[in-house]
């Protein structure tokens, strides 16, 4: 079956269960919680502040574009392999592209220095995404602990799990990563890492008139 038979396969399928999760129903169990409370309903109010502000450092805009911008940059690294120069400050996966570059050097002599700096990426943009991906998280939980107090967040948890029962604090957790992290912020992060890969798989090479995608596949082997 093809899968791209119909125009929405380009947007994605939206999961079911997103739709299910309203933010009424989310609000409505918040306050069946407060209301356990009692006086010490501001618990609950203090909880959702920590929780909302944490979600509002990562948001699913900013992500994408670093994930694109990201890629972009790389530019940087290739054309200091292509060239044979080092780079003015050390990156990771510089040694790892040299390596590549060496194998594939019956593949990048094309006149145009962008169709070799692509012929050059393909081969290494899974490595490139898993590895800046990688490093985003790691900037993101770093940012978020100078951001959200972990220890108020979860003595706050506990303390209102004590008065108004774990199961209900549970279930609005799970109410709110499913509302508000529709999708993770280190594939969103991916995804615009792939934006940019997709414009250079689908760009043209002058010289031969013919599409990076169309090049990268005459650049394989024909045994599987």
């Amino acid at each position: 079956m093809n899968i791209f038979k119909h125009r929405d396969s380009f947007f994605g399928c939206l999961d079911s269960g997103v739709t299910e999760n309203s933010l009424l129903s989310l609000f409505r169990l918040a306050k069946q919680i407060r209301l356990r409370l009692g006086k010490q309903g501001y618990l609950l109010e203090c909880y959702l502040s920590l929780v909302f502000e944490g979600l509002c450092n990562n948001l699913a805009y900013d992500a994408a574009d670093e994930g694109f911008q990201s890629a972009g940059k790389l530019q940087s690294l290739l054309f200091h392999v292509l060239d044979g120069t080092e780079l003015i400050k050390p990156h990771p996966l510089y040694q790892r592209a040299q390596e590549v570059c060496e194998q594939q050097k019956t593949t990048l002599v094309f006149q145009e220095q962008y169709t070799n700096l692509s012929m050059l990426l393909f081969p290494l943009a899974d490595e490139m995404m898993a590895d800046t991906t990688s490093r985003f998280v790691e900037r993101q939980v770093s940012d978020l602990n100078k951001e959200v107090d972990e220890i108020r967040l979860q003595e706050l948890f506990n303390q209102i799990s004590h008065l108004a029962g774990e199961a209900m604090m549970e279930d609005l957790n799970e109410k709110i990563l499913k509302r508000f992290l529709i999708a993770p912020m280190a594939s969103v992060f991916a995804q615009g890492f792939t934006d940019d890969l997709l414009s250079r798989l689908t760009s043209r090479d002058y010289e031969t008139s013919k599409q990076m995608f169309q090049l990268l596949l005459d650049s394989l082997p024909n045994t599987p």
